[in-house]
């Protein structure tokens, strides 16, 4: 079974520092942004990855810490992979990024190049037995592989072999120019966004889930923003689109949908992230008995699985959420 525990942890100084970032651009999110154009001829990528010529490639360190399995699980999500250091400008880069988080630790992942490196222990990271370091990835999490060697880099570079992929590292995604997920349609870097002709907009439900301001984050860094609700058409779809999804186990309750509106405490007037009141935003239809400020601290916006209707759910807790991109020029 996956440590939901440990699948939650944050820093309480990371989410305070988020949590300034999201409100200081919170009112200003209506600003008019370029339209993202495909990766090889701009060289640009999502915003929070960086490219590097000498590789024509992009790359991003997570500081978050992982198991090397789910490090591999979201640079895949994000349209990447792990890092595999194939060259002296990957060492380069990867050394780049790292030293500017000199509190990280001194091992980040990275994607196994096929050589046979000395161990980075004299002593292990975690002590496992031998059983655990051989045991099943499937029996817990659904899949194949065994908690074998894995790579880490150092701080000066060098990769180096440690003796479990059960430790929890930061870790760094690559992506090549050729291979950065790019739909031209809905102008967004990623894939599996649908397009609503009827409404003009593409949407997508993430293969992830995240409090409200991560959610937040990750859909501007696609591109995209978090869906705000115009209409009772644009409910219908959301309604569809959110009953028609899988259930992501490691969601607080599987039947709320983050979407984009909070209220900023002590407030309760909600608000969409381009500063509108709902009522201005033309959608203000809550589910039965909501907002409730259940506890009293739900100051974050969802939307209810069963009727598409809006409900409020505490900003720390990860749901799944639904990504929006408006289609300016419709095929």
């Amino acid at each position: 079974m996956i440590d939901r525990e440990t699948y939650y942890e944050q820093t309480d100084s990371g989410m305070m520092a988020l949590e300034k970032y999201v409100i200081g651009v919170f009112i200003l999110s209506s600003v008019a942004v370029a339209p993202p154009s495909p990766p090889n001829e701009s060289k640009r990528y999502r915003t929070d990855y960086v490219y590097n010529s000498k590789t024509d490639a992009f790359y991003k360190l997570h500081t978050e810490t992982k198991h090397e399995y789910k490090a591999k699980q979201y640079c895949e999500i994000e349209g990447a992979k792990l890092m595999v250091p194939a060259s002296h400008y990957d060492i380069v880069q990867a050394h780049a990024m790292f030293k500017q988080f000199p509190d990280l630790g001194p091992y980040i992942w990275v994607a196994a190049d096929g050589k046979s490196h000395e161990s980075v222990e004299e002593q292990a990271l975690i002590e496992f037995t031998t059983e655990m370091n051989s045991y099943s990835y499937e029996h817990d999490y659904g899949f194949e592989g065994t908690a074998s060697r894995c790579d880490v880099m150092r701080r000066d570079g060098e990769v180096e072999s440690i003796s479990s992929c059960f430790e929890r590292l930061p870790f760094i995604c690559k992506v090549d120019v050729k291979d950065a997920p790019y739909d031209s349609h809905c102008d967004v870097y990623a894939t599996g966004y649908h397009h609503y002709p009827e409404v003009g907009s593409c949407y997508k439900i993430p293969d992830k889930v995240l409090v409200w301001n991560e959610a937040y984050v990750e859909c501007k860094a696609q591109g995209a923003h978090l869906a705000v609700i115009n209409s009772n058409e644009e409910h219908n779809i959301l309604k569809n689109l959110t009953r028609s999804a899988e259930p992501h186990l490691l969601s607080r309750h599987s039947w709320y949908f983050i979407i984009g509106f909070r209220a900023i405490p002590p407030s309760r007037e909600f608000r969409t992230i381009f500063n509108q009141t709902l009522e201005e935003a033309g959608y203000n239809e809550w589910s039965y008995t909501e907002p409730n400020n259940l506890g009293g601290s739900e100051y974050c916006g969802s939307v209810f699985k069963e009727d598409g209707k809006l409900n409020d759910v505490n900003c720390i807790h990860r749901y799944a959420y639904v990504c929006e991109i408006e289609v300016n020029n419709p095929q």
